[in-house]
């Protein structure tokens, strides 16, 4: 089994996707490769912080080295170079009028990407693509805990197993309140949940918001874990609770 301090996590930034637990001989060979580029992020296995990969020192042997200047190239480098015609040089009063075209166009661009970016990461309930209804649907109660699934984050980032697999993003709310931003840690999804209903009694009602291209086999897993957490809760109180667990769904097909 490889010594854990040797395993790492690595984020290939080209193309959002990491791999977690890669042992350092791979890293250093994808590096040799050009696999894996010097602004990639690496991580130790399990931890928190990324660094790119050519800011970490042990690294360095393994980088593409740039070859040396060589003197005959920097006499060329000076060289004048004829171009066949004659620049136009401005005048004093010239200098004077800028153009402030390009300065509003690069504005009015920055200005719309801001405004897509925050329509798109703001908002509790960003859109998630559950399953469409066939009949009409009743108004969802108010007073309830709703558990979001995603096959990505919200800015898209996709994270993977050991294995491969997709990691399904989970979040928490309450009503229109988020208790928990997207995350693929199921465990910090249950135990956000159970400080929040540690005092309750009764009844506990709790959507689940699943992307309708999930696989069923993860909806009947967090289904499973909310059972189970029910009963460890239970275990230790008089008062009972019971959290009701259904499903949300789109307006019905047309």
């Amino acid at each position: 089994m490889a010594d854990k301090k040797r395993l790492l996590d690595v984020w290939i930034v080209e193309i959002n996707t990491v791999y977690r637990e890669v042992p350092f001989a791979v890293v250093t060979d994808w590096l040799m490769q050009g696999r894996v580029l010097p602004e990639d992020r690496v991580r130790l296995a399990g931890g928190k912080t990324w660094h790119a990969l050519d800011k970490v020192p042990v690294f360095a042997p393994y980088l593409p080295q740039p070859a040396p200047v060589a003197a005959d190239d920097q006499a060329e480098a000076l060289e004048p170079v004829d171009l066949g015609f004659d620049i136009p040089t401005r005048t004093e009063e010239e200098d004077e009028d800028v153009d402030m075209i390009p300065l509003i166009d690069i504005s009015l661009v920055l200005l719309i990407f801001f405004m897509m970016t925050a329509s798109i990461s703001s908002g509790v309930f960003a859109n998630i693509n559950t399953p469409a209804a066939r009949h009409k649907l009743d108004i969802i109660a108010e007073g309830s805990y709703w558990v979001g699934i995603e096959p990505k984050s919200r800015s898209g980032f996709m994270e993977k197993d050991e294995r491969g697999k997709l990691l399904p993003w989970y979040s928490l709310g309450f009503d229109k309140k988020q208790l928990l931003a997207p995350t693929t840690e199921v465990a910090t999804l249950l135990d956000t949940l159970a400080k929040q209903v540690e005092n309750g009694a009764g009844e506990v009602r709790i959507r689940l918001r699943a992307d309708r291209d999930l696989p069923i086999e993860t909806i009947k897993s967090i289904t499973n874990d909310l059972q189970n957490l029910e009963g460890r809760l239970n275990a230790k109180r008089q008062k009972k609770l019971a959290l009701s667990v259904t499903g949300e769904v789109s307006e019905p097909e047309k």
